[in-house]
């Protein structure tokens, strides 16, 4: 089936999404569990200390997500990755296995921009180590939010033209080496959304996350498959199944 792209989602076509941080919401439970503290079980004053964090975020995070849509192939002769443009990713076998049903697919980027992390840095310096940890924590967490409310902007768009989309992986994740980074960037424009790209592949602002999202019409987003997968060290691995976990417990 050859998808028809809507004029806005061309191949050389690229898509700014405005979020606005009041669409963003953040769970104090799981940063709570992020911490290390189940349900209810959190000291009082660390309780505090979040709910002043979280009283300062609309004036600390500037949210600045897009995406480009580009062809994806199947080589022929290998099974490690998939041609995405006129480049190839060795995604290696999870990412690849998830995406090759895709036709095409978004490389997107999505920030919160500098001004959290030069507070935990500030707070760091100052002595403030709980502090800063927790800042970083719900960073992340808000970074991961501000990422999901994208990716179902995409995937509304692509329904209205009759696609569905995959779930999002990013370089660093699932066996795929980061330095991919470069090729993923090299299909956007410079500084797109206020990021760049170090050497060692390092995305500035950290509290950042890139990707790649298939698009179909007989792709899936489902539940991720970490269960299922051998890579023992990975943070991501490790957050989702003790999420669930919790999830079954409660």
């Amino acid at each position: 089936m050859n998808i028809i792209m809507p004029q806005a989602e061309r191949p050389d076509e690229i898509v700014e999404v405005p979020i606005d941080f009041n669409d963003v919401t953040v769970s104090k439970n799981e940063i709570e569990f992020s911490l290390g503290y189940s349900e209810d079980k959190i000291p009082s004053h660390f309780e505090e200390m979040i709910d002043d964090i979280l009283s300062q975020l609309s004036g600390r995070c500037e949210i600045s997500a897009g995406y480009r849509i580009v062809d994806v192939k199947k080589p022929v002769d290998r099974y490690d990755g998939l041609y995405v443009g006129d480049k190839f990713f060795k995604m290696q076998k999870i990412v690849t296995g998830q995406l090759r049903k895709s036709e095409k697919a978004a490389l997107f980027v999505c920030t919160i921009g500098p001004k959290m992390e030069t507070w935990a840095r500030q707070l760091m310096q100052n002595g403030d180590t709980v502090a800063s940890h927790i800042v970083d924590t719900i960073a992340s967490e808000v970074v991961e939010r501000a990422t999901d409310i994208l990716h179902d902007r995409i995937e509304q768009q692509m329904r209205v033209h009759g696609m569905s989309v995959t779930n999002r992986y990013s370089p660093g994740y699932c066996d795929w080496s980061v330095s991919e980074q470069h090729l993923l960037f090299s299909f956007l424009p410079a500084n797109f959304c206020g990021i760049k790209l170090t050497e060692s592949a390092m995305m500035v602002p950290i509290k950042s996350i890139s990707g790649i999202i298939g698009i179909g019409a007989t792709v899936r987003r489902v539940d991720y498959i970490c269960d299922r997968c051998g890579i023992k060290d990975c943070t991501y691995r490790s957050f989702l199944l003790a999420r669930n976990q919790r999830t079954v417990h409660k």
